[in-house]
């Protein structure tokens, strides 16, 4: 069985960028881990983040945050804009999303583009996104009632 001309280059040019990928991603890790805890947190804390959360999330780049991404391409929420407009936002919700455990149920779902509102049971980012969605709608959503504790002194007889 030959492979037809045409894809061979994609193929090796995939996996040679795969590979290179992989290599500057260790380097990068082990570099990182072999930094005192004192050089680690001045750097985490220059992106809000700390140096837990930097090794973790250095351990998942560079597509960690990709599902995130076709979230919000699904939920027509431009990724762009809301980087622009609130860097801040789009960096806590890619760190939240790259550190998410729900990964394979968030894929299936956006694959499966019957699956509805699923994804709002498991999303960490459910409230950031239904936010974001809401200001693109110009739909405001109401706050939850605040329930105050009952006291004797509020009560009535």
């Amino acid at each position: 069985m030959s492979i037809p001309v045409n894809v061979e280059p994609t193929l090796i040019r995939r996996t040679a960028r795969w590979w290179r990928n992989r290599t500057d991603n260790r380097a990068t890790l082990t570099a990182l881990w072999r930094m005192d805890a004192e050089d680690v947190e001045p750097l985490a804390h220059d992106v809000s983040l700390t140096g837990s959360d930097l090794r973790t999330l250095a351990g998942k780049w560079p597509d960690s945050a990709a599902l995130l991404s076709r979230r919000m391409a699904f939920l027509d929420i431009g990724e762009g804009r809301v980087g622009q407009e609130e860097p801040q936002v789009i960096r806590d919700m890619q760190r939240v999303g790259s550190l998410c455990a729900d990964k394979r149920r968030c894929e299936h779902d956006l694959a499966d583009a019957t699956s509805g509102r699923i994804w709002r049971d498991y999303c960490p980012n459910v409230q950031t996104l239904e936010a974001l969605d809401a200001e693109r709608t110009g739909q405001v959503k109401p706050q939850p009632a605040t329930r105050m504790p009952c006291s004797d002194a509020n009560r009535t007889s």
